[in-house]
């Protein structure tokens, strides 16, 4: 009986010991969630919204169109960048004076790079005069966004390589001359890009 007693008593404390555990562990979650700020934004638009698909149905030629479109500032976020296409376009707006930054995933541009495409894309931005960092704090840095002269906004699923353009299903969204859009996708790449470290060139 006394055993019994004994078990019953240990089984309750674990229990209690577990339920307070979980309950620790959810008020860390909600903190957390509190303090990275867990919800949606919402801005109205009144302007342009263009789009394209691929393959061969215009999306690559957007992307280009809005690398194009810069006259001050580029800021980019990507998972992939191989794209010989998207690459040029970006050199030719730094050389015409742009300020030209961006931030790629580690793993998929050099930890997994066994091509040495991204790599090589990579230190010919760098060696172009643009900022670029590598971010390896995610399992996959997936974002695939550029915004304009904290105006216009490119995202979607495309990938910026020439696979995205010639063989996927991907899509191509852009946001054109929509500054509060621009200024909330800022401070998500503000905020990627800080976590980021240099590339350093190689090839």
């Amino acid at each position: 009986m006394k055993h019994a007693v004994l078990r019953a008593a240990a089984l309750t404390f674990v229990l209690f010991a577990v339920q307070a555990s979980a309950a620790n562990w959810l008020k860390v979650v909600e903190k957390s969630a509190q303090e990275i700020g867990d919800h949606s934004s919402t801005v109205q638009h009144n302007g342009t919204i263009e789009y394209a698909f691929s393959p061969h149905e215009g999306a690559e030629r957007l992307v280009l169109k809005v690398i194009d479109s810069a006259r001050s500032e580029i800021r980019m976020m990507t998972y992939s960048l191989t794209s010989a296409q998207v690459v040029r376009a970006l050199i030719a707006a730094r050389h015409r004076g742009v300020d030209v930054a961006i931030v790629s995933d580690y793993k998929s541009n050099v930890a997994e790079d066994k091509s040495g495409k991204a790599r090589a894309a990579l230190s010919a931005l760098v060696n172009a005069g643009c900022r670029v960092r590598t971010i390896s704090l995610y399992p996959i840095h997936h974002d695939k966004v550029i915004i304009v002269d904290r105006e216009t906004v490119e995202t979607g699923s495309f990938n910026y390589s020439d696979a995205a353009a010639g063989k996927n299903s991907e899509n191509v969204m852009v946001i054109w001359r929509n500054t509060e859009l621009a200024k909330g996708y800022l401070e998500h790449w503000n905020r990627r890009f800080s976590h980021g470290e240099d590339y350093q060139i190689r090839y």
